[in-house]
This record gives C-alpha cells, structure tokens and sequence, in this order.
C-alpha cells in the first residue's frame, strides 16, 4: 500500500496523455501564441538590428530579419530591400505543454490551477528561449559571419550547443522540473520523502 501514490500518479498521468496531447495536437497555435510574443519582444530587445519583424503562423513563428540575399551575398537590407525570413517550427518546443499538463493533473496537489497558470507562463518563457535559440541557429547557418560577428552575438559553439538544448532536452526537462517544484505537500511528495528517510536510517 505504501507505492499507492506513485501508482496512482503513473496511471492517471498516462491516461491524461492521450487526452492533453489530443488537445495540443488541435489547438497547438493557440497554446504556442503566448510564448511567440515573448520570442518576439526578446528576439527585437535582444537583436534589434537583425530582427524586422515577426509573424505569427499556424504552428509556426515566421522571424523577418534585416539581412538582404543579393546575387548570393548576404549583407544588411537596404530601403524597399526584402529581407530574409526565417520559419520556426513551434511544435517542436510546444509538445512539452501537454506533457506538464498530464503530470500536474494526475497529481493531487494544492490549488492546481494557479500552479497550472505558473506552470504554463515558465514554460512559454522557455519556449520563448528556445524560440531564440532556433533563430539564432539559423541566423548563424544561413547569414553566417555577418550574424557572428554582430554585438551581443555569442560565439558558434554556445549558439550550436543552445539550440540543441532547447531542441532535445528543454521540451522534456522544463516539464518535469517545473511539476517537481509545485509536487512539495501532495501525496507523492510525502510518499517520497518518506522512503529516502527510511533509506538513509537503513545506512
């Protein structure tokens, strides 16, 4: 009887599964709206001579950037210049949103829904940088040394290792550890606790 609480965490997080993700999968440019504001005011405070604009796309953030491709030479677009844009696929940081949504609704925590609201503004900030990262990747593959060699521009290989980051591990990882912090005085918590004190009076 001691496991009840994992158990119970377990089945109800995978049956919520197929419901939360059956709901990003519908309304994804939605969910991903908020955190592509957030890219859009960090992206324009963090690169203003390099971002023009952005536009929002159904599962997509769409980065219209200064730079100009002109006979195969990228430089800084001039008046009536069109410059290049960038397509950022948002689905590939927002699957983490339904994923957080399964773990806190299958916990028996203490006033859930501000902790979803907190849950879901952290993560459309990470997805916000993330967001920031894909541009900066492809920023760094397309425009090349021009980008590099731009202020405030990091060097290739912490652009390269960010964007693997936010790309790989942040969509799973940044799910988790948010559920872990709000988890402290539910069931599981004090399941859990109780085992690693039993553990640590075991050695």
């Amino acid at each position: 009887m001691r496991d009840i609480a994992l158990r119970q965490q377990i089945l109800t997080t995978l049956l919520l599964l197929f419901i939360t993700f059956g709901l990003w999968a519908i309304a994804e440019p939605l969910l991903a709206t908020p955190a592509k504001w957030l890219a859009h005011a960090l992206l324009t405070l963090w690169l203003p001579d390099v971002i023009e604009t952005t536009i929002f796309e159904p599962e997509a953030l769409l980065v219209v950037t200064n730079f100009t491709d002109i006979n195969g030479v990228i430089r800084l677009a001039v008046s009536n210049e069109d410059g290049l844009a960038l397509r950022l696929n948002t689905r590939l940081l927002s699957y983490g949103l339904p994923f957080y949504a399964a773990l806190l609704w299958g916990s028996r925590i203490d006033n859930p829904i501000n902790a979803f609201a907190w849950g879901l503004f952290l993560l459309w900030a990470a997805m916000a940088l993330g967001l920031a990262a894909m541009t900066a990747k492809d920023l760094m593959l397309v425009v090349g040394e021009p980008f590099l060699t731009m202020d405030w521009v990091p060097p290739p290989a912490v652009l390269a290792v960010s964007y693997q980051f936010s790309v790989l591990l942040m969509p799973t990882v940044a799910p988790v550890l948010v559920w872990v912090l709000q988890l402290r005085g539910s069931p599981l918590w004090e399941q859990l606790e109780n085992q690693v004190a039993k553990s640590q009076g075991s050695a």
